[in-house]
């Protein structure tokens, strides 16, 4: 049984002895197991003992003003092979009186990586959330992987600053990334990787996690594809690398090496462990992004049940799956239910992290970005900005997911018309992103139809084509032509060419609607937006009867979103304006005009 000590490092009720010119003392050396260490030495200010005995213990003579009390750090001799596989928990020990031996704590480097590897494992689907550790994360993985060791949170601690005393550029590497200094891993690291050591696929491994951090993601595919060639087949690995080419948009890939992790968790763990909820939840993200809802819902409730039954109801790891689910919600129109969930999640969040983490920070942007939809402006806008600057400080100023939450904010700027505001803001993060993920991403794309908004609104239509002709090429070729995003940007191109191409135009929206439904079903409230676009170039080309059906249908699916959400969608008023407009143009009367409405909203109660 490992025994529980009380102070990491050495563990002093030292021996005072007498000494010709000076002070002996008795060091007793252990592991921290409480095992004897014989054979290894120490020396402090140039004075050496000799090897430990088979009991561990030896004598260290100490200089003349060195008296009991006083702090004194010892070196540990690289006197063997053997000792050099072994550091000082904790170097400074305090003179004591009495007569009793100082007893040495060391701990071997091959275990102490282990602890730090498990802890770097710990929590490998943060892409989805934010995409990075904080300081509070780092901690709590890096005790619960020592507390599998025996080591409490005072003795691991004190370890880290003990391993980091080291000329060896990959354990500084290691404790650069446990420290989270990313950067400063990455430089060491690669410098070991260049020699090709030993121990190279844990080196890949931690290269590849500290480039993930940082959003380097094709240099992360390098690293952890190098370590899946020397390692052979890895659920981690391939949840890494998976992972990493999803941020990528190589989706058939990614999507291959994530079924792969997932089949090798449930073969050794089961269906119900920990290991299985992050390979189901990274597997239904992919299906989500490639527009598969309903096969990622199924996967994303498993994953939800797996996390409330191994964590309880109130833990991050159930809040992740909770924000998950409800973005699948928000995409497929069912956001009565996606809010409970943000706001759950949020909850759990704040009580177990405090609240300028940045899991706090993605709680709000996903709640934000709902309020949003459902025409909460004022709601929304403190939350986002509040978002931003836990999110900014956390990774600092170039990270993607602060341009992810830059461009969230600009979008709301852009709705209460303060187009000056929101100029900067798009243009800051369409340039992170694409820098952090090269210039044909789809997340690119999201943020250059932010940018063609605003040049639409600011009437600089020259500038504003090539913009969102550039979006809709992006999305094509990542994403195929039926995805919700190439209707997004099929729409965005319509408004600008409706009046001088009204061919193209009609082209451009019908295509868009059908993509739309076939992907949302008939009472989506981005059809009305199509719907009422359509419509509106009918009636522009002296289409009235085949336009007014359309607006119709596009009014009536916004008085369902109405109520059934209990709130009204952003669409709502232009919808309503122009279907009034078009009844009185074609004679209504007023009352006659009311009296439609009136009706067409009882038919969606």
């Amino acid at each position: 049984m490992r025994r529980t000590f009380y102070a990491l490092g050495l563990l002093l009720t030292a021996a005072t002895l007498a000494a010709a010119g000076g002070t002996r003392i008795l060091l007793i050396a252990r592991d921290h197991e409480d095992h004897p260490l014989p054979g290894v030495r120490f020396a402090f200010e140039g004075i050496e003992s000799k090897a430990t005995n088979q009991a561990g213990a030896t004598e260290l003579d100490l200089p003349t003003e060195h008296q009991p009390g006083q702090p004194i750090k010892l070196l540990l001799l690289p006197s063997s092979k053997r000792s050099e596989e072994w550091f000082l928990v904790n170097s400074q020990v305090n003179i004591p009186n009495g007569a009793s031996s100082a007893e040495v704590v060391l701990m071997q480097r091959s275990v102490f990586r282990q602890v730090a590897a498990e802890a770097r494992d710990a929590r490998r689907t943060k892409a989805a959330r934010s995409g990075e550790a904080t300081v509070e994360d780092r901690r709590q993985a890096l005790i619960s992987a020592a507390a599998r060791h025996g080591l409490s949170a005072e003795q691991v601690e004190s370890a880290v600053r003990s391993f980091a005393e080291t000329q060896d550029p990959k354990d500084r590497g290691i404790v650069a990334y446990l420290e989270g200094h990313y950067l400063q891993a990455e430089e060491l690291l690669n410098g070991v990787a260049e020699k090709k050591e030993q121990d190279f696929v844990e080196t890949l491994r931690y290269l590849g996690v500290a480039q993930y951090q940082q959003g380097k993601y094709r240099a992360a595919v390098s690293s952890f594809r190098k370590a899946l060639s020397l390692h052979g087949e890895s659920a981690v690995l391939l949840s890494w690398l998976g992972n990493s080419l999803r941020e990528l948009a190589e989706w058939t890939e990614a999507e291959r090496l994530l079924r792969q992790a997932l089949d090798i968790d449930e073969n050794s763990y089961g269906p119900e462990r920990s290991e299985v909820a992050t390979d189901l939840n990274n597997l239904a993200e992919l299906l989500q992004a490639t527009n598969r809802p309903a096969e990622a819902e199924l996967l994303m409730r498993r994953a939800l049940a797996i996390a409330e039954k191994n964590f309880g109801p109130k833990h991050p790891n159930v809040a992740d799956a909770l924000n998950d689910l409800a973005l699948l919600l928000q995409a497929t129109n069912r956001s009565t239910e996606a809010e409970r969930l943000m706001r759950q999640a949020l909850d759990i969040d704040e009580n177990s992290y405090g609240p300028e983490h940045p899991s706090v920070a993605t709680d709000l942007n996903n709640l934000a970005l709902l309020l949003k939809l459902t025409n909460r402006l004022k709601e929304a806008e403190p939350l986002m900005r509040r978002a931003l600057a836990i999110i900014e400080k956390s990774l600092g100023p170039e990270h993607p997911n602060v341009a992810m939450s830059l461009n969230n904010l600009a979008g709301l700027l852009r709705a209460t018309n303060r187009l000056t505001e929101a100029e900067p803001l798009i243009r800051r993060a369409l340039a992170i992103f694409e820098k952090s993920l090269g210039p044909n991403h789809p997340v690119v794309a999201t943020a250059l139809n932010g940018l063609f908004q605003l040049l639409l609104a600011t009437n600089r239509l020259a500038e504003a084509e090539p913009v969102v002709r550039r979006a809709l090429a992006i999305d094509e070729a990542n994403l195929g032509p039926e995805d919700p995003n190439v209707a997004r940007d099929l729409n965005n191109l319509y408004l600008l060419v409706k009046h001088t191409n009204p061919v193209e135009a009609e082209s451009l929206i019908r295509r868009a609607l059908a993509i739309d439904e076939k992907s949302y079903g008939p009472e989506h409230p981005n059809l009305a937006r199509d719907l009422n676009n359509l419509a509106l170039l009918l009636k522009n080309t002296n289409r009235p009867t085949e336009a007014e059906p359309l607006m119709r249908r596009a009014l009536a699916n916004l008085l369902e979103f109405r109520h059934r959400t209990g709130h009204e969608h952003p669409n709502l008023a232009a919808v309503l304006k122009n279907y009034t407009e078009f009844l009185k143009e074609m004679g209504k009367s007023d009352a006659e005009v009311d009296a439609t409405i009136e009706m067409l909203a009882r038919s969606q109660e």
